[in-house]
């Protein structure tokens, strides 16, 4: 499964972008990489949707593909950024309504290229990425597929393939750890050398 890097995902939300309908498909390309959203169950979405549970706003609803009722709290997914792009679209329905998969699909690669981003980039990968990012911030793979509605956790099973920058970030911190453990030399120092004779 294709997703983005943490970095791929910040050029993508910092890339200036004066197309109107283009700013609109990124706009809610990126509320799916925040909310696991499929493009189906996306376009569906009204003000309706939206509830407020002690003064948070959470996202209710069924799941077109599967049928599964999906429950995400906006103001506890990744800095509640979903949140941030919401409001910048007062109309909810006009935020959900997006050209077909096949055009939505062609900006995309169109803003990949913008920042230099080699992947093949479709809608689908939103839900990737949302999933792979909630994996490697630790969240257990059953919220994860509660919070993508899975049917089988084996399906949210696969996100936990290892971002190649983890992997570089891990081995680096072991480098860093081996480095400040200094093995004793083996010459020229005697016990005594390590007790304190004040």
């Amino acid at each position: 499964h294709e997703f983005l890097t943490p970095d791929e995902l910040k050029k993508l939300e910092t890339v200036e972008v004066e197309e109107e309908s283009m700013r609109h498909v990124l706009d809610a390309f990126l509320f799916c990489c925040y909310t696991g959203l499929r493009y189906s169950d996306f376009c569906q979405l009204t003000p309706e949707n939206f509830i407020r549970i002690n003064g948070k706003r959470w996202l209710y609803f069924k799941s077109v593909k599967t049928g599964v009722e999906i429950r995400l709290p906006l103001h506890l997914l990744f800095e509640s950024r979903a949140l941030g792009i919401l409001d910048r679209y007062p109309d909810i329905g006009s935020f959900a309504a997006l050209p077909c998969n096949s055009e939505v699909n062609k900006q995309l690669r169109k803003l990949a290229g913008l920042c230099g981003i080699k992947k093949r980039i479709t809608y689908h990968v939103s839900r990737h990425t949302c999933a792979t990012l909630l994996v490697h911030q630790g969240v257990a793979i059953t919220t994860v597929q509660k919070l993508l509605g899975h049917t089988s956790v084996k399906t949210t099973e696969i996100y936990s393939e290892v971002l190649s920058s983890t992997i570089v970030r891990d081995l680096k911190n072991v480098q860093r750890k081996r480095k400040k453990v200094k093995m004793f030399p083996d010459k020229g120092l005697r016990t005594s050398d390590f007790i304190d004779n004040r």
